[in-house]
């Protein structure tokens, strides 16, 4: 998902440690408690991660990601991950690329379809069901076939609401089209898909639907050429999670007719029909939403094809104030609750509490170099020269320039200091767990002496007789992001007193309009962190595209002159990673790109974000998984005996 994230800072609510000796309550229910809402439960209409934790555990997946694994997979509603090995992968001589799913038989939705003697349809929870009744269950009404995994995709794709389920479109189109609107508005050339007719409409819908087919027991999704994430994006807990099309179809949505799926296209919250309903297959039913009280109630479903989850009921609770997640949390009366960060080593001290921290995640944060900055009125540059008094619009241009500055970055005293150990130091675009990581790539250290080797070789000398004078931008609320830019700044001071290195926070919107939507940026060093949209490096949203893509997200906002060494010396190689589908191909060139990064000293890479969660001492079985954004899956939750 791509974001920034800045550390929480909350106001600070002193509290002494307060013994918490209660006595485990309520032994079956998870209560958990965090500032965040649900959106919606319909797997096609989110986008955010809050949103994920309900369709993570009402609804299934073709595939789960293994564990922790980020590029890992094990299958789900699909009985096999398919792979080039196993054959279900296969690479046409065009190019073309098949992946093929068998879905698993006998599979039922948390409430099936019963015939009744008037032979109306009812929909009643298979949990409660007689052997009587089951036998009268309508063939189709709530077991999960091939045609409800074809048709919960299309209606993923068709729907165009969600950015995380437009990522379909991009796996169906290898990249071509990023959504249907423009799918629709590029096939017809027309300015907008309103004015599209009904003859183009029902040809993009046969476009989409010849490349999601069902063959026999499977599944068949043919791509025009490879797109590597696919397995990734369909392990992701959004558009790609299965319905039920005739239980849809009952409460009001789209029935699968092609020719009538413009009216469900973009529907306003309230008036998509899933809502704040669902019929999923996953661990948990939904049992109760008060959105007045918001609170939400999930209820275990018995006959779960993977088997009943430990945890009975799971009550999710919008609880906005520190301090009452608090006191909940020392009586008992929480089992999760989400916590500042400045209060962590207090509550790991506090009897009948557990802090897990120093969780990985999927993103690292980094300095990022642009070049050419927009000359015009812009402080950050002050002068727009090499006089000491700032410095050129292409200050970065030069490798020697940039070198010198990851040479002067003490990232040691960052790591113990202020990050108190919880991570490491970056290695690059790609982080701990995504293909092409390798724990011995090259890293820069503080290294006063090789920093002053190449600031002297910068603008043949001239750098070093003139100084500089620069400003360099901060998100405000971020003091680890403010401490990376002031060590840096002692680094240049030390190494040469004529550095200077000013720093100043503003607010992300601020920061944003001087990088993004411009010829030319107006910051030459900003502090960010940003994340892929999947596990896998590659492609329009993957962590080395964001980082190295002359057209990634990194790219578009530090200047033409990153883009040009990105189109040169990086993207022949993303291209080559991308065209193969074998990750025995792909892996080692990824790995090169890493070590390229550091090479070029394209960005200064600081260290891997990470997370926490603050518990009682009883809960077990939380599974950190990077990509989920730290999305709790309560299927594996057991909450023991205090």
């Amino acid at each position: 998902m791509k974001r920034t994230l800045a550390v929480a800072i909350s106001i600070a609510l002193g509290f002494a440690v307060a013994p918490a000796t209660a006595q485990t309550k309520n032994p079956g229910t998870f209560v958990f408690l965090w500032p965040d809402d649900i959106q919606s439960f319909d797997p096609a209409y989110i986008a955010n991660t809050p949103s994920s934790y309900g369709v993570l555990n009402v609804y299934s997946r073709l595939l789960n990601y293994k564990g922790s694994e980020i590029s890992e997979f094990v299958p789900a509603i699909s009985t096999e991950v398919p792979s080039l090995e196993n054959g279900l992968i296969k690479q046409a001589e065009d190019g073309s690329v098949s992946y093929t799913f068998p879905i698993r038989k006998d599979i039922h939705t948390h409430k099936v379809g019963i015939k009744g003697s008037d032979g109306k349809i009812s929909w009643e929870y298979f949990d409660d069901l007689t052997a009587e009744q089951k036998s009268a269950i309508e063939p189709g009404y709530g077991e999960i076939t091939p045609d409800d995994v074809r048709y919960s995709f299309l209606r993923a794709i068709l729907m165009g609401q969600s950015w995380m389920s437009n990522a379909i479109t991009e796996v169906v189109t290898a990249g071509k089209y990023t959504d249907i609107t423009k799918w629709v508005e590029t096939e017809g050339k027309i300015a907008e898909i309103g004015d599209a007719t009904p003859e183009l409409l029902r040809k993009v819908y046969d476009q989409l639907a010849s490349q999601i087919t069902v063959e026999g027991d499977k599944v068949v999704f043919k791509l025009p050429k490879a797109f590597p994430a696919t397995l990734g994006v369909m392990a992701l807990p959004f558009g790609t999670s299965i319905v039920d099309k005739e239980w849809v179809a009952s409460v009001g949505g789209w029935d699968g007719s092609g020719d009538t799926w413009m009216k469900y296209y973009r529907p306003e919250l309230g008036d998509d029909p899933l809502f704040d309903v669902e019929n999923g297959t996953g661990p948990f039913m939904l049992e109760e939403w008060n959105r007045a009280d918001r609170r939400i109630t999930l209820k275990r479903f018995e006959n779960y094809f993977m088997g009943p989850a430990s945890l009975e009921r799971v009550v999710m609770r919008t609880v906005p104030e520190w301090t009452t997640r608090r006191l909940q949390l020392l009586s008992g009366d929480a089992d999760y609750v989400t916590a500042p960060i400045e209060f962590l080593d207090e509550l790991a001290k506090t009897d009948g509490v557990k802090v897990v921290d120093g969780l990985p995640k999927v993103f690292g944060r980094g300095i990022f170099f642009g070049w050419p900055v927009d000359e015009t009125d812009n402080p950050a540059i002050g002068s727009g020269k090499l006089d000491g008094k700032g410095i050129p619009p292409d200050f970065f241009a030069d490798i020697d320039v940039r070198k010198g500055f990851n040479y002067a970055q003490n990232y040691d005293a960052l790591l113990k200091q202020v990050l108190l150990g919880k991570t490491v130091q970056s290695r690059g675009p790609t982080v701990r767990g995504i293909m092409g990581y390798r724990p011995d790539s090259p890293v820069y250290s503080y290294d006063p002496k090789k920093a002053a080797e190449h600031f002297k070789k910068a603008f043949d000398g001239k750098l070093w007789e003139t100084g500089f004078t620069m400003t360099a931008y901060v998100q405000e609320g971020t003091p680890q992001g403010t401490a990376a830019l002031s060590a840096l700044q002692q680094g240049l001071q030390r190494i040469n007193p004529k550095f200077r290195l000013q720093i100043q926070s503003l607010p992300w919107a601020s920061i944003s309009d001087k990088l993004n939507n411009r010829a030319k940026p107006a910051s030459a060093l900003t502090y960010m962190g940003w994340g892929p949209d999947y596990s896998d490096p590659g492609g329009p949203l993957g962590a080395a595209s964001y980082y190295l893509s002359p057209t990634g997200l990194v790219g578009g906002m530090v200047g033409q002159g990153y883009r040009d060494l990105m189109t040169e010396k990086f993207k022949p190689l993303l291209d080559e990673a991308w065209a193969s589908s074998d990750p025995a191909v792909r892996e080692p060139i990824y790995a090169k790109l890493q070590k390229m990064s550091y090479d070029y000293a394209t960005t200064q890479f600081l260290w891997e974000d990470f997370g926490y969660i603050v518990t009682r001492s009883n809960v077990e079985g939380y599974v950190n998984n990077m990509i989920l954004y730290g999305a709790w899956d309560f299927y594996p939750i057991k909450k023991n005996a205090e």
